[in-house]
Parts: structure tokens; C-alpha cells; sequence
């Protein structure tokens, strides 16, 4: 089962959306539309009935509240006022504060099938040593088993990631994507790049995106990764070979062509060629 991130075009990019009970960091400089991402997030669950956990260190309640309003979204009101959407504001000092207050607050808002939002972690984590990875990957343990999230992180203005306070989330994280704004005109002033999808095909290359009022992130791109996958029959091809495979290696192959990627072919049949 596949979550939808509620940001159009992006779920094709990553072979049908995010796998649940997941945790995706979104990374990117100011400016890009993290926030505007998470918030398309929420409202996309909130619309299916599921409730909403939004943690924020810079925004309070009315900060968020304003930002959807001004993108034309008057339903997150409503969703606040029933309480299907928590919102709060944080201060942290350092990685310890992963243990209390917070955790108790997303937890009381989560029941297993929640979407949680934290916008940004990178004030939870900027002291982060690699000392303290072991903090980092209870916390993301702990998410993953109340629902799906996506947590937002800075990129560094000097455009290092070797820092820890970015490698470590990046390398715990399920899913990893990153956003720019790059400046080469309209058509591709944004774009999108999925550094990391664990567990499933995704989309490989830079996809550019526009924010629009009312709708907010859309993702360009789709037509041309549809006509860049392959379509490949695997009983055709092993008949055409005539080769015997084994059923555990079937099934591998099976899923290879699943995933439609290019060179799917070719790859197969030097895998084939192999068994005779």
C-alpha cells in the first residue's frame, strides 16, 4: 500500500508514492517550498479521513494557518478546528530534546495511520555529532511505528552535506528528496531530484516544478519517464531464449520488469544467457 504525498505529479516519480510507516526528509535551501510540500502532504491524508501531527520550530499555529490561506487552502481552519490537525511550535537547544515533549506530543496526536510533519528538524539537530546518531535513529524508529512522515531539513548555504547534522538524517531517512531553486528562468527555476527511495523504483534525473496558488507543488516530468520505461513480457523473452529459470530467480526478474526501468531488456538477457 502506497501513501500519496498529495504533491501532483510527484507519486509517478516515485512508483506510486511512499511506502508507509516511512520517514521522508525533504532537503532544501529557503525558498524552495518545504513548507508548502509538507502542508500538500497533510491536507491529502486529512482529505482521506486520516488525522494530521504538524511540528514546526520556526512557525506557530497562526504561521501555518497563514501560509495555507494565502495558497488559497480555508479547509486546514476547519481541520484545525476539529482537531484533526495538531499544530504546535517548538524551541530546541539540541538532539536530547528528541526524548521528551515532542515525541509526547506527536505521539498524542498519531494513532498508527497519522501523517506527521516536522518543518524544519534542522534546529532539533544543528549541535548533531555523529556521537548522537544512535538518538536520531530511535527517533525515526519511533515515527515510522505512528504513521508516515516527512521532516524538512536546510541545505547548507555553503552547500556542504558532510556535515552531520545533514548526512545523518539523509542516511536514516527511508525516502530523501531534494528541492532547488536553481534560477535558470521560469521553466526551470525549481527542480526535483530523488537522491533515494528505499525499497522502490523511483525516477532517476532532475525534474523541474512550479508552486501555483491553490494548487501549490506540481512536478513536471511525468509524460517523459512514462515513455522512458520499458514495457518487457519476461515469458516472452525467456521462450525466445529458451532457457529454464529458476522460480526463485523468476520472480526476481518478475519484479525487475515490474519496475519497467530502462535497459531492462538487456539486462535480462545477459542474466539469461548466463544459465545456459
Amino acid at each position: 500500500m502506497r501513501v500519496e504525498t498529495g504533491v501532483f505529479g510527484l507519486d509517478s516519480l516515485l512508483g506510486g508514492g511512499l511506502r508507509k510507516n516511512t520517514v521522508t526528509v525533504i532537503l532544501g535551501s529557503t525558498g524552495t517550498g518545504k513548507t508548502i510540500f509538507t502542508l500538500q502532504f497533510l491536507m491529502k491524508g486529512l482529505e482521506k479521513g486520516e488525522n494530521g501531527v504538524y511540528v514546526s520550530f520556526d512557525m506557530d499555529e497562526k504561521g501555518v494557518l497563514d501560509t495555507a490561506l494565502s495558497l488559497g487552502w480555508e479547509e486546514v481552519k476547519d481541520y484545525i478546528e476539529e482537531e484533526r490537525l495538531k499544530v504546535r511550535r517548538f524551541f530546541a537547544e539540541n538532539v536530547s530534546y528528541l526524548n521528551n515533549e515532542l515525541m509526547s506530543f506527536i505521539m498524542s496526536g498519531s494513532d498508527g495511520n497519522s501523517r506527521i510533519v516536522i518543518d524544519s528538524f534542522t534546529p532539533l539537530v544543528s549541535s548533531l555529532s555523529y556521537e548522537m546518531r544512535n538518538d536520531v535513529n530511535w527517533f525515526f524508529y519511533k515515527l515510522r511505528s505512528l504513521g508516515t512522515t516527512v521532516i524538512t531539513l536546510e541545505e547548507p548555504l555553503s552547500g556542504n552535506l558532510d556535515e552531520p547534522s545533514v548526512t545523518i538524517p539523509l542516511f536514516l531517512g527511508d525516502t530523501v528528496l531534494q528541492l532547488k531553486n536553481i534560477g535558470y528562468g521560469e521553466a526551470f527555476n525549481r527542480t526535483l531530484r530523488i537522491i533515494k527511495h528505499r525499497g522502490s523504483w523511483h525516477a532517476e534525473g532532475v525534474f523541474p516544478y512550479r508552486i501555483l496558488d491553490g494548487v501549490g507543488i506540481v512536478v513536471e516530468g511525468v509524460d517523459y519517464i512514462e515513455v522512458r520505461r520499458e514495457k518487457v513480457d519476461i515469458d516472452s523473452l525467456i521462450r525466445k531464449m529458451g532457457v529454464k529459470v529458476p522460480q526463485d530467480l523468476y520472480k526476481k526478474l518478475k519484479k525487475m520488469c515490474d519496475a519497467g526501468v530502462a535497459g531492462t531488456e538487456e539486462a535480462i538477457k545477459t542474466i539469461l544467457r548466463s544459465l545456459k
